[in-house]
């Protein structure tokens, strides 16, 4: 395995890393190849014993990256996992290692991240829901168009919006009845107590930590912890925002069940001032009416998951998974959008149904394990 020290000339915002960037233990911090987004993260890299530690090849013990959209997010989640119940190392670059492979999931199909939200309930709440909220923003953020730095800050924000109540967390998602009133000011406190955590872990950009502070504001003022209004709050932040509601929406608890996708979004839509109007349109717009991975009955009376959003937000790209008289297909099968008998004629919830879903069988190799 050999190993070169960069000069600092050689980091240039806005272009590619030349190398894979390891810390003293060997975890990597960074991918060749990832573009340098801000002079933060160019200076942390620099901080790093001077390259010592930086490789040509990773070395023989470091995880392959994984194969597949499907197989990066669930990485994700357990990397997050391990990075926020035990901080170790460079906890900022461990952030922006766990954004850079989120992505990189959603730009390679971002219909198997959205789906995955859905279908995929692996891993501890707290986490699972923080990659869930990140994904969302990373493709919201595209359309978006956001600089990298700013998207980069958003998706840390998403991964990071309840560090300061990850017990709590725990707690409320076994709960069988919903928080009490000491759980309700633990969770009015939690924006504040996560920014002065991030901030111990080396935390220092502005958009991150504001976004953090402000995830659970409203536009109408009536938000917490300081009762912001929409004029108030950055663009990370009512991103956030949005994502954080409809990712706990979808998932179900203890105490509820989850809400279908597409009842989620529009809730989003009717939130009557509470969140930003003009970007809960674009949300929805981008994730579709019906996301990847929603439950679907057909007007022919087949059961289905949608597997692609359509070009028309109403006319998704779905596979059945049972007949029209109910009788479970061995393998989905796919419909055509024009016909009106594989239109959606209303949503169904497939846990309730015992449908399981395949994803490899659905999306192939995008979503293998």
């Amino acid at each position: 395995m050999s190993k070169r020290t960069l000069h600092p000339s050689e980091l240039v915002l806005g272009q590619p890393l030349p190398c894979d960037a390891y810390d003293a233990r060997g975890v990597l911090l960074l991918r060749k190849g990832e573009l340098l987004i801000s002079q933060n993260q160019i200076d942390r890299l620099l901080e790093l014993a001077n390259f010592d530690a930086i490789h040509d090849d990773p070395p023989p013990d470091a995880e392959a990256v994984p194969r597949s959209p499907l197989a990066q997010i669930l990485e994700a989640r357990r990397w997050l996992t391990d990075c926020l119940t035990a901080p170790a190392g460079d906890f900022v670059a461990t952030i922006d290692r766990i954004a850079g492979q989120i992505a990189r999931a959603v730009r390679r199909n971002a219909d198997v991240a959205l789906a995955a939200i859905l279908l995929v309930p692996e891993g501890a709440y707290p986490c699972r829901h923080a990659v869930n909220a990140a994904i969302a923003c990373e493709l919201v953020g595209q359309a978006l168009a956001l600089s990298p730095p700013l998207q980069r800050a958003t998706v840390a924000a998403a991964l990071t919006m309840n560090i300061g109540m990850l017990d709590l967390q725990r707690q409320l998602y076994a709960a069988a009845a919903p928080p009490d009133d000491a759980q309700r000011a633990a969770i009015r406190a939690h924006c504040t107590s996560g920014v002065a955590l991030l901030k111990a872990h080396g935390v220092d950009d502005t958009h991150w930590l504001q976004a953090v502070e402000d995830h659970h504001e409203r536009a109408d003022g009536s938000g917490y912890p300081a009762g912001k209004t929409l004029a108030e709050l950055d663009l990370p932040a009512r991103l956030l925002a949005l994502a954080d509601v409809y990712c706990a929406a979808v998932s179900a608890r203890a105490h509820r069940r989850a809400l279908s996708p597409h009842t989620a979004l529009r809730r989003l839509f009717l939130s009557t001032g509470a969140l930003d109007e003009e970007l809960a349109a674009l949300f929805i717009k981008t994730l579709g009416i019906y996301p990847p991975g929603t439950g679907v009955r057909l007007r022919n009376g087949s059961i289905a998951v949608v597997l692609e959003r359509g070009a028309s937000c109403h006319k998704p790209k779905v596979a059945s998974l049972t007949t029209h008289d109910g009788l479970r297909t061995g393998i989905p099968i796919r419909r055509r959008g024009d016909q009106a008998a594989h239109a959606v004629a209303e949503t169904v919830d497939l846990e309730a149904l015992a449908l399981p879903v395949d994803m490899e069988a659905l999306w192939g190799a995008d979503a293998a394990l």
